[in-house]
């Protein structure tokens, strides 16, 4: 009963709180602000078309790009302005350009060197160049146009060059046991939208208690605590209570997922859009890897809380532990890109990474029945050990004060009777 009790003080005081509603009610519709909009606007808003010109000092090519320019669209509407160059010799011209576009007259300029078809090469001067849509459109023209002149030359027709042109429009469809789904990287948005929420709540509710813990023990309500129960048990209230209110945050967020998935899917089918598939195993094993992170790493951080006197103190012993985490969200393009291969599988099985790699996993490509359970019991298992080791530091650190004990000081009090 006192067990309960704790728990209980602990799930509602966070509960009630203001932060806790603001983030579990706001934190979905902020991550989809902060992955999807940005996306969606580069898309569909690239803003003004870009003026340019185009200087030809290989001789007979600026015709065909200056058109190629003009014939690329981003929904129907033209990307580039092809403004004439200026007259006169190459250095000349290069020159009248290059003040053109610091006057703002042009957003840049296209240099054609003399051996431009020979070495398939040119060259953009911009006021910007982090613009890499239209720059990547650009060079496909550039491309095109190359390509179409050297066919020209070799006696190819010009009415069939926009069908040999013609570049490839590949559909990539996803095969499940369910079916087939055309995918457009939807799978891997709601990957990393799924690891960022399951990476960001992990260490954002095992700092909520390595702070509560410093918050008790400086104020000296443990020792009121620990006179009704002990440290053990108070250990384990406050781990399960805060893992209860993480865990209620992460069922409201699976709640909005699903809701996306269901509601969402009809208006996004009508305008052109398919929403990745979302299995039920998925939303499962997402609530069961992120206990998993928060036991194995909520422990280390309760026993942080207890071992120093203050925030700052704290600091320097939370960055070891909070290490193991940061270097498994690192691992995430490699194990995205080939979630099958060897590396990976070893990766997603060591304890401190398999919360963030298994799941990663999970939802790119399900990987066999055994390994998820070998994964989990693993990690079980090491949330034992370190749950133990953790609960006897808190025991003693709990109810010191003063000097910050070092390394080797804490590891002995593992060591205690």
């Amino acid at each position: 009963m006192r067990l309960f009790a704790i728990v209980r003080r602990e799930y509602v005081e966070r509960v009630r709180s203001k932060a806790f509603l603001i983030g579990t009610l706001l934190g979905p519709l902020f991550m989809t602000a902060f992955t999807v909009v940005p996306s969606a606007l580069m898309a569909t808003q690239r803003g003004k078309p870009l003026r340019i010109a185009v200087l030809d000092a290989a001789g007979g090519l600026g015709a065909p790009v200056e058109h190629a320019l003009r014939e690329r669209r981003v929904l129907g509407e033209p990307r580039f302005v092809v403004e004439a160059a200026a007259v006169g010799t190459t250095d000349a011209a290069r020159t009248a350009l290059r003040a053109a576009v610091l006057d703002g007259r042009l957003d840049g300029y296209l240099y054609l060197p003399p051996d431009a078809l020979a070495r398939s090469e040119s060259e953009y001067y911009g006021r910007t160049v982090s613009n890499v849509m239209d720059l990547g459109l650009m060079s496909q023209a550039v491309e095109d146009a190359l390509i179409a002149v050297r066919l020209t030359g070799a006696g190819v027709p010009e009415d069939r060059l926009s069908g040999l042109l013609r570049r490839l429009d590949l559909r990539t469809i996803r095969l499940s046991d369910t079916g087939e789904r055309e995918d457009k990287g939807g799978s891997f948005l709601l990957s990393m939208i799924l690891l960022i929420a399951l990476y960001s709540t992990v260490a954002m509710w095992g700092g909520a208690l390595m702070n509560g813990v410093i918050e008790e023990k400086t104020n000296r309500v443990v020792e009121v605590m620990v006179s009704s129960v002990s440290p053990v048990q108070l250990f384990a209230g406050k781990l399960l209570g805060v893992g209860a209110v993480g865990l209620t945050q992460f069922l409201v967020w699976v709640s909005c997922v699903v809701a996306l998935s269901f509601f969402g899917a009809h208006a996004a089918s009508a305008s052109g859009l398919k929403l990745p598939e979302l299995q039920p195993v998925v939303l499962v094993l997402f609530v069961v890897f992120f206990l998993l992170g928060y036991f194995l790493y909520g422990a280390l951080y309760a026993a942080v809380g207890a071992a120093v006197n203050s925030q700052q103190e704290a600091q320097s012993l939370v960055f070891p532990v909070l290490m193991p985490l940061i270097v498994g969200f690192m691992f995430f393009p490699m194990v995205l890109s080939s979630p099958d291969s060897t590396l990976s599988t070893v990766l997603s099985l060591v304890p401190f990474w398999t919360p963030l790699l298994m799941f990663l996993r999970v939802s790119a490509l399900m990987p066999p029945a055994w390994q998820v359970a070998a994964s989990i019991l693993l990690t079980l298992a090491t949330i034992v050990l370190f749950n133990w080791g953790a609960a006897r530091i808190y025991r003693v650190g709990i109810l010191m004060y003063g000097k910050r004990p070092t390394l080797p000081e804490i590891l002995r009090w593992v060591g205690r009777a």
